[in-house]
This record gives structure tokens, C-alpha cells and sequence, in this order.
């Protein structure tokens, strides 16, 4: 097994063509891959499972972010025919766009990036993408960013939703233009972005996603934003930004500066239901994100760095939701520090974590727990002489800097 994965890994690492805003990412623990390739039959997939657009927000997304459909099919295609299921789960892949054999035109002013968690039903795999995609920009030039969220829940939360909308909608229909009833017979959620001044005043007291959720999905949903709170990240519950029902569910966000007039520089979806609808016999929980944003001036970095990346000698553990919140913080502290850090936040168990730290053959430890949380420190540990430090979390980048 160790030999599959060592060989399912060398093949789809990329190692060259990473620039500076890109590269923050892998110090989030996602690995730095080839892109995926569009064949026809994706195309053609894509085109037979929805008609519809990926997000339905404000904007048509002609500059800026964007997501397709195909690029999904083809990404859990690659999935599957590379084995990324004999990797530690969940996958996390940071990859360049627009795919090889995307037909689309994207603006050649701009760089286009993914970032994708593949294998976890887990609120953290939101909360990682945000966090990356976040420090991408930021090294990017961007400023005064907030992120634009909203969930549509699961099945059962869609059902009930799409059931109340549609029940809205036609209660108004003949307030609707004509090309906006012609959209609602097609998807009735694409009218929550309609521009025309008519949708736009419906909006404002049309049912609401959040108010139809699961109790499972409202608890996927209060943990996302929970971790938002604890980075201290602003945000703003978007009602009208939703994502195509025939394979997204749960959680949509846009990151934005604060132009209200600007694209989304950042779009991301979850589409556990994709896999399924693909011919897969169960769903492959999966989360993804869209980043665009300008070339001016970006350096390449030298691909001995980005190597470093997948040979992380520090290992963070956590025990505990706290715990896990906090270790977000401990991430951004050790990316600013330059240290790269595996991690396993998608799982909740100390033993599968130890495991995987051992594997790495991981020099240093952080370690947080539930009563580390509550004091704001982790706990750096020599995993040879096994002494250890209780450090503040604010100042564990300056401590791993003595270290090395």
C-alpha cells in the first residue's frame, strides 16, 4: 500500500509554474498537482446532468472567478483513475486553470486557481479553502476582503426550499418579465440573481435557504461559520447566493473586496452528489474553490521550495472542536513562519492522528487540546527527546523560527 501511494502521489505532483500567491496554499496542507484534462464526454456529462449556470448570484461571472461543471466531472474522474483513494483521506489539491481542453475563454489578465478537499462531509474543508483562498489574495495585493455565504443544505433541506420558493414565485408571476417566468420554468433559483429591477424587489421577501435547513445541515452550516468567527474573518450571509440544485448542496461562498460593484475574486461549492450522478454507487464528499486574480509582477518560486511542501517536518494534532478552531489560528501562525505542517483537521480521533505523524517521521509536534484551546497555547513537542513547551498561539510562529 505504501508503494501505491508513493507512486499514485509522484504522478500527479506538479512542481514547477507555482507563483507566489499560489504557493501560501500548501502551507494550508494542500498539495500542489497537475491540472485535470476536459475530455468530450465531460463536456458532454456535464451538459446531461444540468442546463443550468454553477452559481446564481449578481454577477454573470464574466471576469473574475468562475466554476464549471466539467471542470467537477473531470477533477472526480482523475480522482478515481489515479487512485487518490489509496492516499491519506481527505485529499486536498491545489491545481492551475483553466483545465487543459476547456473550450471556454477565461481573461489572460488574470491567474486562475483551484483548490479542492476530496473525502470529507466535514465543516472544515470550508473552512480551510476560505482561510487559503483568503492568503492567496492577500499575497496577491488584496485588500479589505470579506466573504459572501449561505447554505442550501442537503436533499431534504433543497426539497423543502424548492417546494416554497416555486410557491412564491408563481403567487408573483405576473410581477416576473417575460424572459424571467420563461428562467423560472427552467430553475427557479436563478432568479435570486436576476438583475431586472422586477426579481430584484422579490428578492427581498422571498423565502430564504437557511430557514429550510436540515437540522444536520443547520449544524454543518453554524460550525462553518464558527470557524469564520474564530479567524476573525468578516462576513455576510448572502440569502440570494445559491448554487445549481441538480449536484451542489450544502455551503456557497464568494470571497470580495469591498466594492460592491467588483466580481467575486473567489467562488466556492460543495458537491458531495456529484460522484453519484457521475455512476459512482455512493457519494464522494467533496468541497471546492475558484480564485482569480491579476499577474502584474507575481514571482515563480523555485520548485526545491515547493518540493519542501510535501516533505512537512512539523505535525499538528488536535483533540476536540475547540481544538480544531484553534488550529486554524496555529496554521496561519506557522504559514507566517514560513514551516510547512501536515495535519489530519478532517479527523477527530488523537489515534489516526499520532498515526499519520509517525509515518511522516515528524520532528515536531503541536499539539492541541481541549485544554489548550481554552488557554489559547499549543503544546511544541521534540518528538525524539519528547520535552515540550506550552506556547501562545499568537506567538507559535516566532518559537518555530528558533527552532529550525
Amino acid at each position: 500500500m505504501h508503494d501505491k501511494k508513493k507512486s499514485t502521489k509522484e504522478s500527479i505532483i506538479e512542481l514547477s509554474g507555482i507563483d507566489k500567491p499560489f504557493y501560501e496554499s500548501l502551507f494550508y496542507g494542500f498539495m500542489p498537482v497537475k491540472s485535470a484534462h476536459i475530455k468530450n464526454e465531460d463536456i458532454a456529462l456535464g451538459k446531461k446532468l444540468s442546463d443550468g449556470q454553477i452559481i446564481t448570484d449578481c454577477d454573470n461571472h464574466e471576469s473574475g472567478a468562475y466554476m464549471r461543471i466539467e471542470e467537477k466531472i473531470a477533477l472526480l474522474r482523475e480522482y478515481d483513475e489515479f487512485e487518490m483513494q489509496s492516499l491519506s483521506q481527505p485529499v486536498m489539491l491545489a491545481y492551475k486553470k483553466p483545465l487543459s481542453g476547456d473550450r471556454r475563454k477565461v481573461k489572460t489578465t488574470e491567474f486562475h486557481r483551484g483548490l479542492e478537499v476530496i473525502g470529507t462531509n466535514k465543516s472544515i474543508a470550508e473552512a480551510l479553502l476560505i482561510q487559503a483562498s483568503l492568503a492567496i489574495l492577500a499575497e496577491a495585493g488584496y485588500k479589505d476582503l470579506h466573504v459572501e455565504i449561505n447554505s442550501i443544505g442537503d436533499k431534504e433541506s433543497l426539497a423543502r426550499f424548492g417546494k416554497e420558493i416555486t410557491a412564491y414565485y408563481r403567487k408573483h408571476i405576473n410581477d416576473l418579465p417575460a424572459t424571467c417566468r420563461q428562467l423560472m420554468k427552467t430553475d427557479v433559483l436563478a432568479l435570486l440573481g436576476c438583475p431586472h429591477e422586477k426579481c430584484l424587489s422579490l428578492v427581498e421577501e422571498c423565502p430564504k435557504s437557511i430557514n429550510f435547513l436540515s437540522d444536520k445541515s443547520r449544524a454543518h452550516f453554524k460550525e462553518v461559520l464558527e470557524f469564520l468567527e474564530t479567524l476573525e474573518v468578516p462576513y455576510t450571509i448572502n440569502n440570494s447566493l445559491v448554487a445549481n440544485r441538480d449536484y451542489c448542496s450544502e455551503t456557497i461562498f464568494e470571497i470580495r473586496e469591498s466594492n460592491p460593484k467588483s466580481h467575486p475574486l473567489a467562488v466556492g461549492i460543495r458537491y458531495n452528489t456529484l460522484a453519484k450522478r457521475m455512476g459512482h454507487k455512493k457519494e464522494l464528499p467533496a468541497v471546492g474553490v475558484s480564485i482569480a486574480y491579476k499577474k502584474q509582477g507575481l514571482e515563480i518560486v523555485k520548485e526545491s521550495a515547493v518540493e519542501k511542501s510535501l516533505h512537512p517536518k512539523t505535525c499538528l494534532m488536535h483533540l476536540g472542536f475547540e481544538a480544531k478552531s484553534k488550529s486554524l489560528i496555529a496554521l496561519d501562525e506557522t504559514r507566517k513562519a514560513r514551516v510547512f505542517v501536515s495535519h489530519s483537521l478532517a479527523k477527530d480521533k488523537m489515534a489516526g492522528q499520532a498515526s499519520m505523524a509517525e509515518k511522516a517521521e515528524a520532528e515536531t509536534l503541536i499539539i492541541i487540546g481541549k485544554k489548550e484551546a481554552m488557554d489559547g497555547v499549543a503544546l511544541v513537542r521534540d518528538s525524539v527527546t519528547r520535552s515540550q513547551d506550552a506556547v501562545p498561539l499568537k506567538e507559535l510562529g516566532d518559537y518555530l523560527k528558533k527552532l529550525r
